[in-house]
Parts: C-alpha cells; structure tokens; sequence
C-alpha cells in the first residue's frame, strides 16, 4: 500500500506513540510488578471522556457485537491493520484478533512486549466497559509476528 507524504508522516507519529505507550506500559509493568493494573481502568474512564468531548466516534452501537463491529471497520478503513477481528466465546467473553498491523513488525521485535496488553485491545476494552457497564478483566495480549491476540472479559460474574 503507498503512502503519501503526508500519510507517512502521519503513521511516523502514530508509531511514536504506539511505541511510547507499549515503553510506558512495559516500564510501569517492571517498577510496579502485577500491581501495574491498578492504572487500565482510570485510563479506560480517561480515554471514555475524551472520547465523549471529541466525539471520536469509536465507542458506538447499541449492542456491545456491534459495537465491536464498528470499531472493527473503524481500523480496517484505516489500513493500518489487515485483520481486526471479534470471536466470541460467550455472552462477556471474546477473543481480539488483530493481524498485518503495520507496527508489529518492528514494534513488537524490538521490545518484546510480552507482558503488556495491545493498544487495540486496550480500546476494545474501553469499548466493553462503555457498552456493558462492567468493569473488564485486565489481561496482557499474546504477540505474534504481525499482530495480537487478546481476552476481552468481564472481571468476575454478574
């Protein structure tokens, strides 16, 4: 896929910033151990209320698979993945599988990020909470060559 000059620049940002927030994460995860979770959901709330004031758009559907569905399309129309896929376990269960991220490549060989949740996933689960009304059960995402395959779930029963 080509890139204009402008679209370049705009995806050298956009790689700062998914790199920064993976750093951020991994050097949260080092100094604080498992009590590094304590910061996803103010940061989901944080991330609801911009989105809300900015109106992104990103949090939308009535149903929490449509939801899913609109956040899906979302990133597809981006191109900056190739896959962005929901499977759904049960009724608060899905599975996040995102493929040809054009950040996985390098991003995820040159830090390693085993022990941190994907930046797609951390919306997909803004997504959960803002549809659901649930807090989301905070879980680190596996890493593949080009992508990321993350739980989305309800933290505990109803």
């Amino acid at each position: 896929m080509g890139f204009t000059v402008e679209q370049s620049y705009m995806i050298d940002v956009a790689t700062l910033f998914h790199s920064l927030l993976f750093a951020y994460q991994k050097s949260v995860k080092e100094l604080l151990g498992s009590g590094s979770a304590i910061f996803v959901h103010p940061m989901i709330e944080t991330l609801d209320k911009v989105e809300r004031k900015r109106g992104l758009n990103l949090l939308k559907g009535k149903s929490l698979d449509e939801a899913y569905a609109n956040l899906s399309n979302f990133f597809l129309k981006t191109g900056v993945v190739k896959e962005f896929d929901f499977q759904k376990v049960d009724s608060e269960k899905y599975v996040l599988k995102v493929d040809g991220c054009i950040w996985a490549s390098h991003i995820h060989e040159e830090l390693k990020p085993e022990d941190v949740t994907c930046p797609y996933a951390l919306l997909a689960m803004a997504v959960f909470e803002k549809v659901t009304g649930r807090k989301v059960k905070v879980a680190d995402s596996i890493y593949l060559q080009t992508g990321t395959e993350t739980t989305i779930e309800a933290l505990g029963p109803k």
